[in-house]
């Protein structure tokens, strides 16, 4: 109000002027009178801007939340309620910018947005434990200063426009195998993805090792197995003692090849479940008594067997599983213990959890062995094994029929004084009844 005074004053003496002076009445009067209508121009053009306003901010919806007779009233009452939308619209960009970094902050994969020069404008956690890097500490950082990698520094400068990933492998000493993605996020920005892909990698390396030992395996039985075949076609007539020989070592060959396919099976299965295994009582006397058979059978009465058991309880799990867990341990203390050695079988229960074990007096294993020996087709002696008819799936059935009843499988071994190897199995699945 105060600026529009002075300004009426300052042209004031101009009007003056232009009617006659101030000594003339009429040019008073002229002077009045151009002043008014000037005021009235100037009045009416505010009028008019003010009525734009108005229309404008009723065209936006912007409703003061209240009826007023008056313009002013009604433009200052819909600029609150601009402002006060704004303020809205404010809290909810910023709540939904912080729903996104949380929802990003739990995702296993890692993003890093980069500026043009490379610099880290943003990461989340995972990226931060992928890249060795710190958000805090790390903004406004390069990337590829921190990352000193030929590799990496050439992706991220002379990415092909085909492939947009790379591999990094082994940083800082670790056993971390990451995919890098850089996607463009927009003219100044770009997002580095990071997935860990380690174990992806294991388990190709396992499928691969996986097959390979399978084809040996099979191969060894099918090329004599095809080269007697061959022998019978191309040769006459055989004395009776050299076919009966011939076809027991066939047959011998097919049970192994057979018997290598039921238990690839078996694996396949178990590894399939989930869950763990239902709580159903199995009479332990029952499974201790179905066990030594089977090993005198193998043993060819080569060993002493004895089974002794502390006192009758049930476990509790599916009966053929247990079985053959059991049945495995005892097979391979028989195949690893020379002739004259002895095989203990015992049932005990400790602190309420019940021990299932197998304590041989054979060759015994290298402690450094020990943490393979649940390995698919791993071997410590790959030549006794498979003359003793081992397929080097036995431990790795007993590990997953373990895993699935809530057991564990510890092995104890000294070279040249013989193992023992148990499986503990908790109190909830040992019942007295």
């Amino acid at each position: 109000m105060r600026s529009f005074l002075r300004y009426v004053l300052s042209i004031f003496p101009i009007i003056l002027l232009v009617t006659g002076g101030a000594a003339s009445i009429g040019g008073w009067n002229w002077a009045w009178g151009s002043l008014a209508l000037i005021m009235a121009a100037i009045a009416a053009r505010d009028a008019w801007k003010l009525q734009q306003l108005h229309r404008w901010l009723q065209d936006h919806n912007l409703s003061p939340g209240y009826s007023a007779r008056r313009t002013w009233e009604q433009v200052f009452g819909r600029l609150h309620s601009l402002e006060k939308r704004y303020d809205e619209n404010q809290m909810r960009l910023s709540e939904a910018s912080q729903r996104f970094e949380q929802a990003l902050a739990l995702l296993p994969i890692g993003t890093v947005i980069l500026d043009r020069s490379e610099r880290i404008l943003w990461c989340n956690p995972a990226a931060e434990r992928h890249l060795h890097i710190d958000l805090t500490r790390d903004r406004q950082q390069s990337l590829p200063y921190l990352i000193r990698r030929p590799e990496f520094q050439d992706f991220l400068e002379h990415r092909p426009a085909t492939e947009n990933h790379t591999i990094l492998r082994g940083r800082h000493g670790q056993d971390l195998t990451l995919m890098l993605q850089l996607v463009r996020y927009n003219d100044e920005e770009r997002m580095l993805v990071t997935h860990d892909i380690t174990q992806l990698e294991r388990d190709e390396k396992v499928r691969q090792d996986f097959v390979a030992n399978v084809s040996h395996e099979l191969r060894t039985p099918l090329t004599v197995i095809g080269g007697y075949i061959e022998t019978l076609q191309t040769s006459g007539p055989l004395p009776p003692t050299t076919l009966d020989k011939i076809l027991d070592t066939v047959a011998s060959q097919a049970q192994r090849m057979q018997h290598l396919v039921e238990e690839l099976l078996s694996l396949s299965r178990l590894e399939s479940q989930t869950g763990v295994a239902p709580l159903t009582p199995v009479a332990l006397s029952s499974l201790l008594s179905q066990v030594p058979p089977t090993a005198r059978q193998l043993s060819q009465e080569r060993h002493t067997i004895t089974v002794s058991m502390a006192e009758e309880n049930f476990l509790q799990g599916i009966e053929s599983e247990l079985l053959s867990a059991f049945g495995n341990l005892v097979a391979n203390a028989v195949r690893y213990t020379p002739t004259g050695g002895s095989i203990d079988i015992s049932w005990s229960l400790q602190e309420g959890s019940g021990i299932f074990s197998v304590r041989d007096s054979g060759i015994g294993i290298d402690a450094e062995h020990i943490p393979r020996l649940t390995e698919r087709f791993y071997r410590v002696d790959r030549a006794r094994s498979r003359d003793t008819g081992g397929t080097g799936l036995g431990l790795a059935i007993v590990q997953r029929i373990a895993q699935h009843h809530e057991a564990s499988l510890m092995i104890d071994s000294t070279p040249g004084k013989g193992s023992t190897f148990a499986l503990h199995f908790p109190a909830h699945r040992i019942t007295s009844n």
